[in-house]
């Protein structure tokens, strides 16, 4: 037995097909797009203004600022008075950490190593932003010289997620 349909009924099945597959394939991209952090930017173009190598290493600051609670401009300025941002980082020692004498395998090593000795560390646990520089380095225009980089990479510490 043959059955016949119109021609239409075909044509409205196959817009609906298209559609199905058009809404799908939006979700997929929805899921694959993330926030993109303004602050790994804004560290990216500091970085580039002073030619900087830890440039690459933007997002890894600010992850790590972030998964240890610090202001996310106090590694790249500590990085970048201790060795200019990585162009003086004898064995990736961005932070001159132990006197110069430590050795990273990368600065992503050397960054993580030091946001999680900042959080969690006897001499810097529970101290705010004054107490951990004035523990990280006992010379009194110390502060204000990490101070004065984190206001020149951004005004603010609280700066908004963009699409």
């Amino acid at each position: 037995m043959k059955c016949f349909l119109p021609s239409g009924v075909f044509i409205f099945a196959g817009v609906l097909g298209i559609a199905a597959t058009t809404v799908h394939a939006e979700q997929g991209v929805t899921k694959i797009r993330r926030k993109f952090d303004l602050r790994e930017g804004i560290l990216r173009r500091f970085f580039i203004d002073n030619h900087c190598p830890a440039e690459r290493y933007a997002a890894v600051f600010v992850k790590e600022a972030d998964d240890f609670g610090l202001d996310w401009r106090l590694l790249p300025s500590l990085s970048f008075i201790e060795s200019g941002g990585g162009r003086y980082a004898k064995g990736n020692n961005l932070f001159g950490w132990a006197n110069g004498k430590a050795a990273f395998e990368s600065f992503a090593d050397a960054i993580h190593h030091v946001a999680s000795v900042l959080a969690l560390g006897r001499p810097y646990r529970g101290k705010d932003l004054e107490g951990k520089l004035l523990a990280y380095n006992h010379r009194t225009d110390f502060r204000s010289l990490v101070t004065g980089i984190m206001r020149q990479i951004s005004a603010t510490p609280s700066v908004e997620l963009g699409e």
